[in-house]
């Protein structure tokens, strides 16, 4: 059974491996951060790069989550088996903070990657993470985070890590939304990716990286 995992995940990353690569050391890069923790997943970037000022550097976070239980807080037994076995309403969550997800999550143990792509990937990023708002009128803040509707539903098949599976597929990481299920297929989505990578593409423990 594992073989026929690595297996479709080498064969559904193919080409974005090949545009990884591509990549000459003559480029100007742009960072994406992905944290992971027990349950959340989540892609950042530094706000204010490439012309970064003398200022505390700043992220920009997008992750995803299910409304009911995020900011309705309708939660136990009967909110799990809402959100994964149905469709409901999702929203989206774009914040700015001076750490990433990994070095503040209240849910350790937590996993930082850090990738390099060039400024296209980065476009084709932020206009996918962009899409996926049905709108831009938010609908409540929490801390230093807006949240907005969801294009898509949250259901079992499309959590928060099949979101930033495709939003770092655009990015042209070689991560298959299918295979992106949990924190642990993710991670060694990313990992895999990591290791193809030339470079300082990696994954390190939360708070390690500065």
């Amino acid at each position: 059974m594992t073989g026929v995992i690595v297996l479709c995940l080498i064969s559904a990353c193919t080409s974005p491996v090949e545009s990884l690569r591509s990549v000459s050391s003559d480029v100007p890069l742009r960072t994406i951060f992905v944290s992971l923790d027990t349950w959340h997943a989540m892609i950042a970037f530094p706000a204010d790069e490439p012309n970064r000022s003398s200022a505390p550097l700043m992220y920009e976070e997008w992750g995803y989550a299910e409304r009911a239980w995020y900011i309705e807080g309708r939660q136990g037994l009967g909110g799990i088996v809402r959100a994964l076995f149905w469709p409901s309403e999702g929203v989206v969550e774009v914040g700015r903070y001076d750490q990433v997800w990994a070095d503040r999550t209240p849910q350790p143990p937590a996993e930082l990657f850090v990738f390099r792509v060039d400024d296209a990937a980065y476009r084709r990023l932020r206009r996918h993470l962009h899409n996926t708002l049905s709108n831009e009128t938010p609908i409540t803040s929490i801390g230093q985070s807006v949240f907005y509707p969801s294009a898509r539903s949250y259901h079992l098949f499309h959590t928060c890590h099949h979101y930033a599976a495709y939003a770092l597929r655009e990015a042209g990481l070689p991560i298959s939304p299918l295979w992106s299920f949990n924190r642990t297929t993710l991670a060694w989505q990313l990992r895999y990716a990591a290791r193809l990578r030339d470079g300082p593409s990696t994954g390190v423990p939360a708070g390690e990286l500065h």
